[in-house]
């Protein structure tokens, strides 16, 4: 056996591709006489048949018996026969007592009372229900056993508050099964009379004319509301309340803003029409017996706020900004009023310190000035403030008002640099800066390493 050996290739060769030649058709003359060569297909029975359909599918049994029925029916046929239900109830109804908001009424049947119909067909029968008092809306069965009440006001998408309503479901009514309601069905429900919801001012200090404002839950009168409004300070009564004007709300930008955000007609905004006193407690006290818009019942209890008047501009607080009564270095001053000042009339030479502080600020923030800058430990500072510092409500401080604040020492304080530094090797004397406050001296430690120490320092960091 001789076997031979050679060199083979990664990839066989391609092929030549077979070369190819382009035929004729061949005419219908031509292609019949190769036809005619074949010898006759020999027939058998059954060749030829008719198209083989399937069997038609049953149909699906049908729940239930079928009733052979005439429609519509004879008009000689006897009515169906209803089973004898029993005396007619009610089941239940909403709402009842007294209520924060009725959206609407539902009565619910023990039986039947509407034929099935649609709902205009039903909106033509007559209502078993009687509502007092009689207000605009839409009775609509929903279903053949409950029927709802649906207000339909031009203004409100609710009933009217401040109003109590009786419901009443007549004895004798009949249900479409025949059953009857053996005794009269009442009750009642009560909506709430006016609620206040918001009011102002109710903090001080606040001007000795200010314009008060109150807003309710519901549709009110102004003067009517008014009429029961009471204003008191040091015991006096200010009978002379009146509404204010659209121009007085108009320069009130707070009052403005209120009147804005409130529902329409359910504000009112006042002033007395003598200035109150100045650094008082005002308290005002709406009702009892406020009106309602919508409804003839009133409040029964008083409904009140309160605020104070300015008083003459003076000192209430000095400290440090931080630390109460200590007060470290850098730590801001704070001297704080009774009153709001006028940032447009305030210059920063109305606040003078001793010893001067270097960089020092002055901020005014309502009725705070605070004064930062580089302070002393170990420092008392003597502050003056001038007595033509004047606050929102046009007063001054009178005086001038003189106040001190002695800073301690500073805590005690310790930084430089975090993580890997390289010094500059080309100075002439390489030093790491560290920052202290409050240390006398400093240990230090210092090691000689080699790169093969760099390792251990990874691993000492981390």
């Amino acid at each position: 056996m001789t076997i031979l050996l050679s060199d083979g290739s990664a990839q066989p060769a391609t092929a030549a591709p077979s070369p190819t030649v382009t035929g004729t058709p061949l005419d219908a003359a031509a292609v019949q006489t190769i036809l005619d060569r074949l010898p006759p297909l020999p027939a058998q029975a059954g060749d030829a048949q008719d198209f083989n359909l399937p069997p038609e599918t049953l149909p699906a049994p049908r729940p239930g018996t079928t009733v052979e029925e005439s429609f519509p029916p004879a008009e000689d046929a006897p009515p169906p026969q209803t089973p004898d239900s029993g005396p007619l109830a009610v089941l239940r109804y909403a709402p009842e007592g007294e209520i924060p908001v009725a959206p609407f009424v539902n009565v619910t049947f023990s039986q039947p009372m509407v034929p099935i119909a649609t709902q205009a067909q039903l909106a033509a029968a007559d209502v078993p229900i009687t509502l007092t008092p009689e207000l605009p809306g839409t009775w609509q069965w929903l279903g053949t056993k409950t029927l709802s009440f649906e207000y339909a006001g031009a203004d409100l998408n609710r009933f009217p508050m401040a109003t109590e309503y009786t419901v009443e479901v007549p004895a004798g009514t009949t249900s479409a099964t025949g059953g009857v309601l053996a005794e009269p069905v009442t009750w009642t429900f009560r909506t709430p009379a006016p609620t206040v919801v918001n009011a102002w001012p109710t903090y001080g200090p606040q001007r000795r004319d200010t314009l008060m404002f109150v807003e309710f839950d519901q549709q009110i009168d102004p003067a009517a509301v008014l009429a029961t409004v009471t204003v008191t300070a040091q015991r006096e009564t200010f009978d002379n309340v009146r509404l204010a004007t659209d121009a007085e709300i108009a320069q009130d930008e707070r009052i403005s803003r209120l009147v804005e955000q409130a529902a329409d007609g359910r504000w009112l905004v006042f002033r007395t029409a003598a200035e109150l006193p100045s650094d008082t407690t005002v308290n005002v006290a709406v009702g009892p017996g406020t009106p309602s818009a919508e409804g003839p019942l009133v409040t029964e209890r008083v409904q009140s706020f309160s605020f104070q008047t300015y008083a003459p501009l003076r000192v209430v607080e000095h400290r440090c900004s931080y630390y109460d009564r200590e007060c470290p270095p850098f730590t801001p001053f704070v001297i704080r009023f009774n009153n709001p000042l006028d940032s447009a009339a305030f210059t920063r030479e109305q606040v003078a310190v001793t010893p001067a502080i270097p960089g020092m600020t002055v901020n005014l923030y309502g009725d705070t000035l605070e004064l930062g800058g580089a302070t002393v430990g170990r420092t008392t500072y003597t502050v003056t403030v001038d007595g033509g510092l004047r606050d929102t409500f046009g007063q001054t401080l009178g005086d001038d008002a003189v106040l001190t604040f002695t800073t301690t020492d500073a805590p005690q304080l310790l930084t430089g640099p975090d993580g890997f530094v390289t010094l500059d090797p080309a100075a002439s004397t390489p030093s790491l800066s560290v920052y202290s406050v409050n240390h006398d001296e400093l240990r230090v430690r210092a090691f000689a390493v080699t790169p093969g120490d760099f390792k251990a320092f990874l691993d000492f960091q981390g």
